[in-house]
């Protein structure tokens, strides 16, 4: 019996007689089909399971090759990621154990642009400022120990002379002056370190009051001229009337004296050193500008540091501990300023003092 072939094509509504592919050898479908209207047979359709199952176990073996390669690629990307995480962790805690031996020879690699290369930066930044610390620390105690070795020899030695029965007396007078004067040197040591500690420890006040400033300055040009004119240096005040600012007088007074004692003790006769005071949008500044011998480009950057001293050789003629512009410093600070320094050598050296009122 011949069957027609239709060429529209019939929809699919076919019913799944046998669908255990894992225990039976076929898969088997039914679907009727109609002719003129009527239910004319029926098409049973038959697969076999080999090949499902074998498309599955490909299938099986390719999902769990990738189930290996991705688990494994998560774990050398995890070991790979942790290394990278806790490396710098580990450096940084090394360094952190070193620091709190008091080891600050730390150095940590360039940090990243994240937070554990902000914390690097930090420990970083930290080892430097102990270590520099604690070289200062050194050069403050070595240079302490100079300081007063110089003059406690000297009174020594000529305290031993001066006890001698044969000594003449006019030299006696002379030992004793020398002894005198090197105390009265220690004493002025003294005086300063401690003035140092309590700047350095807040134990001091400022006690602020409306000052004109062009008074302020002219009673201090007053005290200091003679001096200044004992060793040929002109002295120049330049500053308007209707200047006020609020500052400590007796601790301002200190910085004015320190500044100007610099330039008396570096310049030469013949020349010349300015204080000048300005006012413009509320901020005061204030200059003393000498014609002195300079400082060293070297020695800028240190010059506020305390017991350095750009004369290297420490004379006795110019004085001083290398204290008096670290006071200067703290002083300014503590009054809301800021103190800055321009020198060149051989031509003099200018202090700018900036105070917002």
């Amino acid at each position: 019996m011949s069957i027609p072939i239709s060429t529209t094509p019939l929809p699919r509504k076919g019913k799944i007689i046998q669908d255990d592919w894992k225990k039976e050898q076929y898969i088997a479908t039914v679907t009727a089909f109609n002719k003129k209207g009527k239910k004319f047979g029926y098409i049973y359709m038959f697969k076999n399971t080999d090949d499902v199952q074998k498309l599955i176990s490909q299938l099986n073996k390719h999902i769990f090759v990738a189930s290996f390669l991705i688990l494994f690629s998560i774990l050398i990307f995890i070991f790979f990621l942790s290394k990278a995480l806790t490396k710098p962790l580990i450096t940084m805690k090394e360094a952190t154990k070193k620091l709190s031996k008091g080891d600050f020879s730390v150095t940590l690699p360039k940090p990243s642009n994240d937070e554990l290369g902000e914390l690097s930066h930090s420990i970083q930044t930290l080892a430097n400022d102990l270590n520099y610390l604690k070289q200062e620390r050194n050069e403050f105690l070595a240079s302490i120990s100079h300081e007063l070795r110089t003059p406690l020899t000297y009174i020594n030695g000529y305290a031993d002379i001066a006890r001698r029965k044969n000594l003449d007396e006019q030299d006696r007078v002379q030992y004793l002056d020398i002894i005198q004067e090197e105390s009265q040197r220690v004493s002025s040591l003294l005086k300063e370190l401690f003035n140092l500690a309590k700047l350095d420890q807040n134990t001091f006040s400022i006690n602020k009051e409306k000052v004109n400033l062009s008074n302020f300055f002219r009673s201090i040009y007053e005290r200091v001229l003679p001096a200044f004119k004992n060793k040929g240096i002109d002295l120049v005040l330049d500053c308007p009337n209707n200047i006020f600012i609020d500052i400590d007088p007796i601790r301002f007074e200190q910085v004015l004296i320190n500044l100007l004692d610099n330039s008396l003790k570096y310049s030469n006769e013949t020349s010349t050193t300015f204080i000048k005071g300005s006012e413009l949008n509320g901020v005061v500044q204030i200059t003393i500008k000498d014609q002195g011998i300079g400082i060293p480009p070297a020695d800028l950057p240190h010059i506020f540091d305390r017991l350095y001293r750009v004369d290297k050789s420490r004379s006795r003629a110019t004085g001083g501990f290398g204290l008096g512009l670290a006071i200067v410093n703290q002083l300014v600070e503590a009054h809301g300023g800021e103190i800055t320094v321009k020198s060149q050598v051989g031509e003099g050296t200018c202090f700018t003092i900036i105070i917002k009122q």
